[in-house]
């Protein structure tokens, strides 16, 4: 369940509560080789029918350190992003990525390279492809038991184009890269963890006939975290200069659903209250308040939610 009360120019504000389903039955041919196949449901509550019924599969090669996926791959909240380059909310109605996603992952390197394939195009098709990728690397060159040091950086393009295609409108590229540090103090009282952190956010619409309300832009994302086990509270602020994202959460952008509200510059102060508990190893429930004041037009919009997850994994048959 999630509640938007947005009263801003940005974005209107709408209530998402239903449910996600994706069984899967997961056979290991190797160690390092397994595949996975099952069906993704999606159901709103107050509708008698899924949103979405789709296959779920996907083919891995893996090391200790390296894993290579073919198929469904794993997206949303995984490829780390801040929430103005991708929208949070894709965890909850978006997250059915297929592509193809290399990951690489040791204790002081993260990094994600994915291709998600959103439209495919068959020849004559009246509709343009449309694909979503890039890199998202996270590297922590300090990481004691009093301090943690990370410094992220991405790379994310979205593609909405073809040859094969009779659909006449332009072809589009549209560029985002961020770059920051999080420096972490670890203790062992009430709070766990203070973290301050910051990113530089760009935008580029490079498109051969560009159509975007602004060429180009950048932003800055900041924040101070205190944490409690998996709980956490956050205040933050957001600049924007004419910046825009192909999948970025609206509420950060410049432009309005309404075209003449749009916002060259965006002042915002935020807060997240995230009260998470995780009740066994496979079953998580949170309680989620976000605050987002623009401190221009003087208006406060917020979200309260609420969400349970549960990830059973247990084993049917073993060979060996």
């Amino acid at each position: 369940m999630w509640n938007n009360e947005f009263f801003g120019d940005i974005v209107e504000g709408y209530t998402l509560i239903g449910y996600n389903l994706q069984p899967m039955l997961e056979y290991h041919f190797t160690s390092q080789i397994k595949a996975k196949m099952g069906v993704r449901l999606t159901q709103y509550s107050g509708l008698d029918k899924y949103t979405d019924c789709l296959p779920a599969y996907s083919v891995t090669w893996h090391t200790d350190k390296l894993a290579v996926t073919m198929g469904n791959i794993s997206g949303a909240s995984f490829h780390r992003l801040p929430d103005p380059v991708l929208n949070r909310e894709r965890q909850l109605i978006n997250n059915y990525e297929n592509g193809m996603q290399v990951v690489y992952n040791t204790n002081t390197i993260f990094a994600d390279v994915w291709v998600d394939w959103q439209e495919f195009i068959f020849h004559g098709d009246n509709k343009k492809e449309e694909i979503f990728g890039g890199l998202s690397v996270q590297w922590e060159p300090i990481k004691t038991d009093r301090l943690e040091f990370e410094l992220p950086a991405s790379l994310c393009i979205y593609h909405k184009g073809g040859q094969i295609d009779t659909d006449t409108s332009n072809m589009k590229l549209i560029y985002n890269v961020a770059a920051g540090f999080r420096l972490s103090a670890l203790n062992s009282g009430f709070v766990n963890k203070v973290t301050v952190g910051t990113q530089l956010i760009g935008y580029k619409d490079n498109s051969p006939t560009p159509e975007s309300l602004y060429g180009s832009g950048w932003g800055w994302l900041s924040d101070v975290r205190l944490t409690h086990n998996t709980s956490y509270l956050s205040v933050g602020y957001w600049y924007a200069d004419k910046y825009l994202a192909a999948q970025g959460s609206p509420m950060f952008q410049c432009q309005s659903y309404d075209a003449g509200k749009n916002q060259p510059k965006r002042n915002l102060i935020t807060c997240e209250a995230n009260l998470s508990k995780n009740v066994t190893n496979y079953f998580t429930m949170a309680l989620i308040a976000c605050g987002y004041y623009d401190t221009k037009k003087s208006t406060f919009d917020y979200t309260y939610a609420f969400t349970m997850i549960l990830q059973p994994d247990f084993t049917l048959w073993r060979k060996w």
